[in-house]
């Protein structure tokens, strides 16, 4: 059965030469070096004197819980007022910074916390960004080179901003490079997936499209054995607190009235509409969701390699709370369809990619192309998005194939 002609596509004939692909990513990402300048100019010993805040930023959070848990403080953890007391004892009056993590993310923090924080900011860095590349190295085209998988506009900006960007990136990767050559990994990746759990919807939904059970008791018994050692040494109060306590903090933090500095990293629906009216927020948001949602499982069955990039997509759009330095993934993605096919994109999915590729940047200057961005990436990506045996994956939603079977 023949392509219809409105699911024809026309590539365009602009080749992608070196300067070309050079001055594209260097439009995407020149908002990123002006940030990093900007801290480096006000930068007075750790300090950001007109940010308030510490170099490195969000890294603070990581070795402050470090070290509370080390020192036996963790009543301090979750305490905002207390929390960031004992950061301005070290470092002097700041900005508000809290805890946010899942207790058995400080398994992950104590190591740097027995560090020095420059020095442990470094590492931090340099050990996450090897660690990325090196989950990416198997996605990468001829057209990209290594050093670009940290180069990205989300990349960027967890590098400046310090996050966990790399490390869940990296696992994120691992988890799809393994989804169907060793499920018994992904399984293993998954579980340690929940250090940040609101981003893992979609790979709990991977594992039960392709109906594999093994991996998905795997992860639960990983999941279950961090939180019960987790228990086991910082006791179970500490949960409940994240649970309730934290949970409504974050919930109160991402609705706060006025022009927050944060409320431009994140690039949702309803972070985007968050002046209008609760409701409208809410009901564009959901009609984001389930646009995104209704792509992704189009794409369901694609090989692991394009899953991988179209759940880290579908999950930015998904998610109200998210940020640009959790899109490191989903840049990545964006960047690999743009430079890697080029040849065999339309001039209009040229831009589409485009755009998404620089959202986590364009986003802190015009929070709506953020949403709009990722959510026409996203279906680019499912346009091109080939099955496990090599197969199209057409976008037709099954009303073609409706079609054909109700002629037949």
């Amino acid at each position: 059965m023949g392509h219809s002609p409105q699911n024809i596509s026309i590539p365009s004939t602009m080749t992608l030469t070196p300067l070309r692909l050079l001055l594209l990513w260097l439009g995407a990402t020149f908002l990123g070096a002006v940030l990093i300048l900007s801290d480096l100019l006000q930068l007075d010993g750790l300090r950001l004197t007109q940010a308030r805040l510490i170099i490195g930023r969000d890294f603070l959070n990581v070795w402050s819980g470090g070290h509370l848990a080390l020192q036996g403080q963790l009543a301090t953890l979750y305490d905002y007022q207390g929390y960031m007391a004992w950061q301005a004892s070290i470092f002097g009056p700041l900005d508000s910074y809290n805890y946010s993590y899942p207790p058995h993310s400080l398994f992950l923090a104590m190591p740097f916390a027995m560090l020095p924080y420059p020095l442990a900011l470094a590492i931090w860095t340099l050990l996450g960004a090897a660690f990325f590349m090196w989950a990416a190295r198997p996605y990468l085209p001829d057209t990209l080179s290594l050093a670009h998988a940290i180069l990205t506009p989300a990349a960027i900006i967890n590098i400046w901003w310090g996050h966990y960007g790399f490390v869940i990136g990296g696992l994120w990767l691992l988890y799809f490079h393994y989804l169907d050559r060793s499920p018994g990994r992904s399984g293993v990746v998954a579980g340690l997936l929940t250090l940040k759990p609101h981003l893992g919807l979609l790979i709990a939904l991977t594992m039960l499209g392709r109906k594999q059970l093994r991996p998905i008791l795997i992860a639960s018994a990983v999941a279950l054995s961090l939180i019960g050692l987790s228990i086991l040494i910082f006791g179970g109060d500490l949960w409940r607190t994240w649970l309730v306590e934290t949970s409504a903090l974050q919930t109160r933090i991402m609705t706060a009235p006025g022009p927050k500095f944060y409320y431009f990293m994140m690039p949702s629906a309803y972070i985007a509409l968050r002046e209008a009216p609760t409701a409208l927020a809410f009901m564009v948001q959901t009609a984001f969701a389930i646009a995104a949602l209704a792509l992704f499982w189009k794409a369901r069955d694609a090989r692991a390699q394009d899953l991988a990039f179209v759940s880290a997509s579908a999950t930015a759009v998904i998610m109200p709370y998210i940020f640009n330095y959790d899109l490191t993934v989903c840049s990545l993605g964006f960047a690999i369809l743009l430079f890697g096919r080029w040849g065999a994109l339309t001039t209009g999915e040229k831009l589409a990619l485009w755009f998404a590729f620089a959202a986590p940047l364009l986003v802190m200057a015009f929070n709506p192309i953020g949403p709009v961005a990722l959510l026409a990436g996203l279906f680019v990506q499912m346009r091109h998005a080939t099955g496990r045996n090599g197969e199209p994956i057409a976008p037709s939603f099954g009303w073609q194939t409706w079609q054909e079977r109700a002629h037949n």
